[in-house]
């Protein structure tokens, strides 16, 4: 009974090479919409960058605000691809010694872009080069912000916060510029003639400005990790001269195939109808769906109790089980024993492989969408970028992601090179305040 059932949820959950190459014709015709203005579950949002030429050169401020932690750093760009974080300084936005979350609605958004300040302050105080004292009116150090919530932006240095995820509720910020909160909150710190906020990006965009510096080849980013997105380098965006990034917000792709249990999840979620493509192929998401497969084969008697006596809290709480509770069952790693009953370790096991595959094969499918708008006829050798925790330490998904790709390729599948990033955004945020001083 167990076999004919995961040979059911095979089904189900398989994506063949047909259907690989009709949600990538999907997501084709989704971008092209989203590009012309038309409506459309791709946002196609303009960076309002070009590619670095990976001859950038120059001392840039950068700020990554995109979870629950704070960085900030001074980066050196040498040119030829080449960059060296000087100095870097973490804070958590939660701080358990004060008391202080500036996570919480309690706290407004002064406090935040305060506390913000504070941290850009302390990086240049411990500057190697001693930026603050070299600077002057005439000529301010550029910061790159990589901003990881979704927003609005109709100019390089501006980023309208539409809503926060990721538990950050902090009050007053909705609605605003969070280029101009900064910039109000460095004036606040007598920062005002030293440092300018340049430009707003998010870790998508500066995933593809770090590999690009790198390797000009590079036309497309993506991160599978907790969340999804990719950003490509568009030859001709309506509106610019020249070729710029565009920020896809792939993850709220809305044609690719449903099991019962993504409609669950996405019912259940807090953004119901939205984010559907992430939510079949995330790390925050995989485990969830793996969470609800497994207490619905267990309610059927299939694979018996989950522990005995009932079930523990972890599998009767939603998104208790994470993407690295899944990686580890599939490592045989001891800290998965709290989760997987011996006997049922070959089962549980099946049900991961079959999420990880597609979970592979619809990115394959969105990534084959976005070069056949380049190209056609896949006349020419397209780069991929990717990080994220999901391609980088999911046990064979980057092998299943490259099998998706030249099995739906076939004998084009060598124009496409699929590389892991040297990522980060710090560096990103660097680069995109340089080239933000090139157009200017």
């Amino acid at each position: 009974m167990l076999k004919q059932v995961l040979t059911q949820l095979e089904n189900e959950l398989s994506i063949s090479q047909t259907q690989i190459l009709t949600i990538a014709a999907l997501f084709q015709a989704h971008m092209e919409q989203g590009l012309s203005g038309r409506v459309s579950s791709l946002k196609m949002f303009p960076s309002y960058l070009p590619a670095p030429s990976g001859s950038e050169t120059g001392t840039f401020l950068a700020f990554d605000f995109g979870g629950s932690n704070l960085r900030a750093a001074v980066v050196k760009l040498k040119g030829e691809g080449n960059y060296q974080e000087q100095y870097r300084l973490a804070r958590p936005l939660s701080e358990p010694e004060s008391g202080r979350d500036y996570r919480s609605s309690t706290v407004t958004a002064e406090e935040l872009f305060d506390f913000l300040a504070g941290i850009i302050q302390e990086v240049l105080n411990n500057s190697p080069e001693n930026l603050k004292l070299s600077s002057s009116t005439s000529e301010l150090i550029s910061l790159g912000f990589a901003f990881s919530f979704p927003y609005r932006q109709q100019k390089l240095e501006e980023g309208v916060l539409l809503n926060w995820n990721k538990e950050v509720k902090t009050s007053g910020v909705v609605g605003e510029d969070v280029g101009k909160l900064l910039s109000a909150a460095l004036m606040r710190r007598g920062l005002g003639n030293v440092v300018r906020p340049a430009a707003i990006i998010n870790d998508t965009v500066a995933n593809f400005l770090t590999a690009a510096y790198q390797d000009p080849t590079v036309d497309i980013a993506s991160i599978v990790g907790t969340g999804h997105n990719t950003c490509y380098l568009e030859p001709k965006a309506p509106g610019f001269p020249t070729p710029i990034i565009i920020n896809t917000e792939s993850g709220n792709f809305s044609a690719a195939p449903e099991t019962t249990y993504d409609q669950i999840l996405d019912q259940l979620s807090d953004n119901p109808g939205e984010q559907k493509f992430e939510k079949k192929l995330s790390g925050k998401y995989l485990g969830e769906l793996f969470r609800q497969i497994v207490l619905d084969f267990s309610q059927q008697g299939l694979l018996g109790r989950l522990n005995n006596p009932p079930a523990p809290a972890d599998w009767n709480q939603p998104y208790s089980i994470s993407g690295k509770d899944l990686a580890l069952i599939c490592l045989n790693e001891d800290s998965h024993s709290r989760l997987v009953p011996k006997e049922m370790d070959f089962a549980l096991k099946y049900i991961i492989n079959l999420l990880i595959k597609r979970s592979s094969r619809l990115v394959a499918a969105s990534l084959i969408g976005i070069v056949r708008h380049l190209d056609p006829h896949l006349n020419h050798h397209h780069s991929v970028a990717i990080d994220g925790s999901m391609y980088k330490g999911m046990p064979g998904y980057a092998q299943e992601l490259t099998t998706a790709l030249s099995e739906a390729l076939e004998s084009k599948a060598s124009q496409v090179t699929v590389k892991l990033s040297a990522g980060g955004s710090l560096t990103g945020a660097a680069i995109a305040a340089a080239l933000a001083k090139q157009i200017k």
